[in-house]
């Protein structure tokens, strides 16, 4: 086995970005996600905190990035559901406070006190096995109103708090509780979760254990129930832009964050006999120009590529053609006749006069805006506008 040592893919010997280097990679506006905290911001009492939830990799846009745009902010803290999310932030060199949803296990025990990070807890045993194995904890128990997910019920709340109260190596810095998302869901059952909550915070204001913080709003509690703010909140998707609308309790007027998803044409030839007949496969035609772009459906690209589907290349429409593959996907490039190896290719945003819309590729993709920012691969680079 050779012994020779290559530099590092981000080594400044390469003088090449991670994005031409890949050939595709996302535009992140973060002007735009600092506007969305603003717009939301402007609407909350002062006292109450906002703590922005960046779980999925801050919705696939960058988790220690995007955190240190809202620090600037001077945002109250962040909530994420993985300690990887977290330890990002971190390396930021973000030192604000950082909530850690269920999922983080005691196994991360020495993570969770070197990074100084608030645990979630939802029942009296994750509360002795987290105790067990961090000196100092730091926690916010998680309530349960009704989404039949993590947290403890109302019936044992008290309990829980009670006990976590008066043990002396645990700091109860608040209590939270997000609402149902089911599909069974009526619009009162918001409000049964509310008198649920508050029934909870009575209960523990007569005991005189109340904990300092209590949140309960996300994205569409914040937008839509202002009643429900209580000490803080902790909306996700409204800062990359997702939630805004002209019918909300809160209306706010918000900017995606994705303002595109580059890739690039990475072969380009016209189709001859020598390849024998073309694929009976629509699309496909005797002479045509076919080029190959850099993403497939392995980078988040739909495995089946739907009728309609298209990208931008020197500002035209050209149709993507089926099948997907895991890193290429071919398109027609027959009305581009200057097209080259090399060209930029656009699947979401502006190029020259043409655009494709976050509202055209949900449609067309079949998916919604949360699902087109989940389906972003944390291997394709970004570039931070």
């Amino acid at each position: 086995m050779s012994g020779r040592m290559f530099p590092a893919s981000n080594d400044p010997l390469y003088g090449v970005s991670e994005a031409a280097l890949r050939g595709s990679w996302y535009d992140i506006d973060l002007g735009a996600i600092r506007h969305n905290y603003r717009q939301l911001r402007g609407h909350l009492s002062a006292h109450v905190k906002v703590f922005a939830c960046l779980k999925r990799n801050a919705y696939g846009c960058g988790a220690g990035p995007v955190a240190s745009a809202l620090a600037c902010e001077n945002i109250d803290g962040f909530a994420v559901a993985s300690l990887l999310d977290a330890l990002a932030i971190r390396r930021a060199g973000v030192s604000n406070p950082i909530l850690l949803y269920p999922g983080v296990t005691p196994v991360g025990a020495a993570m969770v006190e070197s990074l100084d990070l608030i645990v979630s807890v939802s029942s009296l045993d994750e509360l002795q096995q987290w105790s067990a194995v961090v000196n100092t904890l730091r926690v916010f128990i998680k309530l349960d109103l009704g989404f039949f997910r993590a947290g403890v019920t109302p019936a044992g709340a008290r309990k829980l708090v009670a006990v976590a109260m008066a043990d002396p190596t645990v700091r109860v810095e608040g209590i939270y509780a997000h609402m149902s998302e089911l599909p069974t869901v009526q619009p009162t059952d918001a409000d049964a979760q509310h008198e649920r909550l508050v029934g909870i915070i009575t209960d523990l204001d007569n005991l005189g254990i109340r904990p300092p913080v209590v949140m309960m709003s996300s994205t569409d509690g914040v937008l839509n129930h202002p009643d429900m703010d209580f000490d803080a909140v902790d909306p996700g998707a409204l800062f990359v832009g997702i939630g805004g609308s002209s019918t909300l309790a809160r209306a706010v007027e918000l900017r995606p964050a994705l303002k595109a998803i580059s890739t690039s044409l990475v072969c380009v030839k016209r189709l001859d006999p020598s390849l024998g007949p073309v694929p009976e496969i629509p699309g496909y035609k005797t002479d045509m120009t076919l080029g190959v772009i850099g993403m497939g459906w392995g980078d988040g690209l739909p495995r089946h590529i739907p009728e309609g589907a298209v990208g931008l290349v020197q500002g035209r429409r050209a149709r993507l053609l089926a099948p997907a593959h895991l890193e290429h996907i071919r398109i027609d490039l027959t009305g581009i006749p200057n097209a080259r190896t090399g060209d930029e290719v656009i699947l979401l945003g502006r190029q020259g006069p043409e655009m494709i819309t976050h509202d055209e590729v949900c449609a067309i993709w079949g998916t919604d805006a949360v699902g087109l920012y989940a389906d972003l691969r944390d291997h394709v680079p970004r570039r931070y506008l």
